[in-house]
């Protein structure tokens, strides 16, 4: 199952989720209506005997029902929404609200630093934004989660046990199911279902706190007042049942949605390592451990299926993981349980001090030579999948990267400069009125610093920009969404100051505008358009492309066009009948491909796979793909929220 197949199955789970939230809301429902209508038909019965409404009852007192019914179905409602809107300022909310700790580029203490490096190296080697790093300083079990519902405000969060007893294969296996949650669309479903689930629960929360209330309104009354107390206490007793049946219904849900989702994630991970050792290493010392991965400080009930391994007991039915024998297995067929407990022997007493944290770096990947050759099924295959070899060539940029560049990048004052430095031209005339904007917009302190910032990227190579873009971000993204506005009005002033945008700089400036839109806006709403209703979108931005160092720019348009339609017949029986757009590049190719973009990111996700292939059958119609041309591409694929790794080459094989 590739990106694409993953992200349409996690948004069919979507529709499944809101449907068994719908049938869960019913039954808590009716539920509320039993209980209700029957303390008003037994309060100040004398008789003693409890009565339930019956039929007759019902549709006599349908007014009463219909107004329980609505008040019901209001507050679940407006409760879950609160709970996602609240959720909205990013995944380190979460990881803040359980007790979170923020780890930083800056640390020193080798084992967070060491974390802090493989989620830097995967985030590179993924093609998205580096996401917030989180340790739970005080669970001493093995256990992980990534939040959010954005690449661009995703946070990952392990626990102190997770550092202290796995080695660093280990630990990026780890990483890499988390990262596999963020880029298949399970990040997102899980965040959101924890706002569903939130919707439910409050209702036993409010019945816990009415049974406080009855309780304490029995001891103070008088007698004539204790049979009021007495009845608001069974109805506060009702709640709370019904509020904890309604949280049975949701950990079924949870379990419904998320099994099959951990398999995938295993098997990602083993992907991005091209090794079986570590995510599995991480199993078994789960399965080994005294702790496990059962979170002790942490209440587990609304994060239960975002974590790498189970955090509470549950039965096999409720059970949001799938067992850990069973998840091992399938990563190594041959595994005996024995095992485990000789691991166990091992393990105790056994924690890392650190000094397993050293980093080294294997690496046989290189950057991205003069032109290199690409195929449809090798760029829809690697969106949102990136290999060991896009983890080498992450770990080799990021320890490339000059160390006055690397510092600035995780600096909260010299990161925005950085960035705009990105953007800063070569001529010496438009870069004065670049910096004139900066200081209009930015101060004086700030082009100082990107000056200065520049003359260290002139210096450098091209390939650094990008992942200085991805890790620089998280200290960009907090601010205001006012702020962040600006920043993106001001990123596209810069680049148009001469009146000629090159690939690069329209590369770099789409990619920020993106992450900078996802983190102001992070519920972004999956899209419905077929191909087929933008078809002018589609002809200008293949129009850009075929244009993009193609003598023959009409047969590389045409190119495209076949292979959209093969995968729509509808598209084809356009073209046949000539009522689909022939190349013609825009006058003004920078607006007509960020209006293009803008539209088509709106398309279902198949039909994103569908484009992204004709795309790359256009770009290679001359038989390369130039390095500028693969960033645009690079680019064009982040704007589509499908994000696409570094290009690879075997620095052994030139």
């Amino acid at each position: 199952m590739n990106f694409f197949q993953s992200q349409d199955d996690a948004r069919r789970k979507t529709r499944s989720l809101i449907l068994m939230f719908m049938l869960a809301v019913i039954a808590i429902v009716a539920a509320v209506n039993l209980v209700i209508t029957a303390l008003i038909i037994n309060v100040g019965d004398e008789a003693g005997a409890a009565t339930l409404p019956d039929f007759n009852w019902i549709m006599n007192n349908l007014p009463l029902v219909a107004s329980i019914s609505l008040a019901t179905i209001g507050f679940i409602s407006l409760s879950s929404l609160y709970k996602i809107a609240s959720l909205s300022s990013g995944g380190g909310k979460v990881a803040r609200s359980l007790g979170g700790t923020l780890i930083t580029a800056e640390g020193k203490d080798p084992l967070r630093r060491r974390l802090y490096n493989v989620v830097e190296e995967m985030a590179i080697a993924s093609g998205i934004p580096m996401p917030e790093v989180y340790v739970l300083e005080q669970e001493s079990a093995i256990n992980a989660f990534a939040a959010g519902f954005t690449t661009g405000d995703a946070a990952v969060t392990v626990t102190r046990g997770t550092l202290e007893t796995l080695t660093r294969d280990e630990l990026q296996g780890v990483i890499g199911h988390e990262f596999s949650h963020i880029l298949n669309g399970d990040m997102r479903l899980n965040t959101r279902l924890m706002g569903f689930l939130f919707g439910i629960l409050v209702i036993g929360l409010i019945g816990r706190a009415v049974l406080n209330s009855a309780r304490y309104g029995n001891i103070r009354s008088d007698n004539s007042r204790r049979d009021g107390a007495a009845a608001i206490y069974l109805a506060g007793l009702g709640l709370f049942l019904i509020g904890y049946i309604g949280v049975f219904f949701g950990q079924l849900i949870k379990a419904a949605v998320s099994r099959q989702r951990e398999f995938l994630a295993d098997a990602s991970a083993v992907q991005f390592t091209r090794q079986t050792q570590g995510i599995a290493g991480a199993l078994k010392k789960i399965a080994a451990a005294q702790q496990g991965s059962e979170l002790q400080r942490v209440d587990t009930e609304e994060v239960s299926h975002m974590l790498f391994a189970t955090g509470a007991s549950f039965s096999s039915l409720l059970a949001t993981h799938p067992p850990l024998i069973q998840r091992i297995k399938a990563l190594e067929p041959n595994f005996e349980e024995s095992e485990i407990d000789r691991l166990a022997e091992q393990m105790l007493g056994q924690t890392q001090n650190g000094s397993e944290a050293i980093e080294g770096s294997s690496s046989t990947a290189g950057f991205a030579p003069q032109h290199f050759v690409v195929t449809p099924a090798t760029v829809t295959e690697t969106v949102g999948m990136p290999d060991e070899g896009h983890i080498q060539l992450a770990s080799t940029l990021r320890q490339s990267i000059p160390e006055n560049l690397y510092r600035a990048a995780h600096s909260g004052t010299d990161a925005l400069p950085l960035v705009l430095a990105l953007l800063l031209d070569a001529n010496e005339a438009v870069r004065r009125i670049q910096l004139d904007l900066i200081a209009e917009q930015l101060g004086g302190t700030t082009v100082m610093a990107a000056e200065t910032l520049q003359l260290e990227i002139q210096k450098s190579g091209p390939e650094f920009r990008l992942p200085l873009l991805q890790i620089a971000f998280p200290l960009i993204k907090n601010r205001p969404l006012e702020q962040l506005e600006r920043i993106a009005d001001l990123v596209q002033r810069l680049i148009e100051v001469d009146g000629v945008v090159d690939t690069f700089e329209f590369a770099l400036s789409r990619v920020l505008k993106t992450h900078l839109n996802d983190a102001a806006h992070p519920q972004r709403r999956h899209g419905n358009l077929r191909l087929t209703q933008l078809p002018e979108a589609v002809g200008a931005l293949f129009s850009v492309m075929a244009k993009q160092g193609h003598a023959e720019a009409d047969a590389a348009y045409q190119k495209g066009m076949e292979c959209l339609g093969r995968h729509e017949q509808r598209i084809k029986m356009l073209i046949d009948t000539k009522q689909w757009p022939d190349y013609e590049p825009p006058q003004d190719w920078v607006s007509a491909t960020d209006a293009a973009l803008n539209q088509l990111d709106g398309l279902q996700v198949l039909d994103k796979q569908a484009l992204v292939s004709a795309l790359v059958l256009t770009l290679s119609h001359d038989g390369k793909v130039s390095p500028h041309e693969a960033e645009l591409l690079r680019a064009i694929c982040a704007t589509l929220h499908c994000p696409l790794p570094p290009f690879v080459f075997d620095a052994n094989g030139i």
